[in-house]
């Protein structure tokens, strides 16, 4: 049964978008060594937000040249009125039902691999919804000051973790915690 895990980068300061909503600055240090790239070729779907979707110029690129290139569901209220270019291996569904939906469909294509959830407010709502098995949490080496917070909207809501692998590479270092429940 497919894992689903949340995973971002994230500043040391907690922010995975700056003040613009840009992502580049963060995505710099990104160099994925053997050990990282074992990890996502074990992934076999993509769960998105509308904005994480929308972050690209050319939503035809994914087809193109995505990192991932498997099944991508989109969570949104507002399916795009043109859709985009797929492949053999990437196919790209608008699901309007929640994230309980999106992440059952994710897992059904994904089979035995595991799922992706990316996106802060998206990744929130697995976590709210206990549909989350494991955070990965890459942290890039800089301090942006203000942005777009992974946990920004969880104040009310304590989850239990256990680290169970730290990747180390030149420029950041990787953490994945099992997500283990919410404490009572």
């Amino acid at each position: 049964m497919a894992k689903v895990c949340f995973g971002m980068i994230v500043s040391l300061d907690g922010f995975v978008s700056d003040r613009h909503g840009k992502l580049d600055k963060l995505y710099e240090s990104f160099k994925p060594n053997d050990e990282i790239n074992e990890v996502m070729a074990k992934t076999g779907a993509v769960v998105m937000g509308r904005r994480t979707y929308g972050m690209t110029d050319d939503p035809d690129a994914y087809a193109d040249d995505y990192e991932f290139q498997v099944p991508i569901f989109v969570l949104t209220h507002h399916p795009p009125a043109k859709h985009p270019k797929e492949n053999d291996n990437l196919s790209i569904t608008f699901v309007t039902d929640g994230i309980e939906t999106a992440v059952r469909k994710a897992k059904a294509a994904a089979g035995e691999q595991d799922v992706v959830v990316l996106g802060a407010d998206v990744g929130q709502q697995a976590l709210r919804a206990n549909l989350v098995d494991e955070l990965q949490i890459a942290f890039a080496p800089l301090l942006i000051g203000t942005g777009t917070r992974m946990f920004e909207h969880l104040e009310d809501l304590e989850i239990q973790l256990e680290k169970v692998r730290t990747i180390v590479t030149d420029e950041q270092v990787e953490v994945y915690y099992k997500v283990i429940g919410p404490l009572s």
